[in-house]
């Protein structure tokens, strides 16, 4: 019998500053991890990454994360999503 995370499983994506965007003196260039369901890798790091755009807009510790940082979401990517 197939389950709801048969069919959708969930995944832990990676949110990492791009390539060419200077990370803060200090810190890893790891920003966040999003755990998100979705039916493969790509679908899993475009709801990462959408899932990470809604916290910086909604969530007040990680706006002024980021704001302390002087980055914004379009400094940021989902390279990797792993399968749990």
């Amino acid at each position: 019998m197939e389950t709801l995370n048969d069919a959708n499983p969930i995944w832990l994506v990676e949110i990492r500053l791009k390539s060419w965007v200077a990370s803060p003196p200090g810190l890893s260039r790891t920003v966040a991890y999003e755990e998100v369901i979705a039916s493969g890798e790509i679908p899993a790091r475009f709801a990462g990454i959408d899932q990470f755009e809604r916290r910086c807009k909604h969530e007040p510790v990680m706006r002024r994360k980021m704001q302390s940082w002087g980055l914004s979401v379009v400094d940021c990517c989902a390279p990797d999503a792993v399968q749990l």
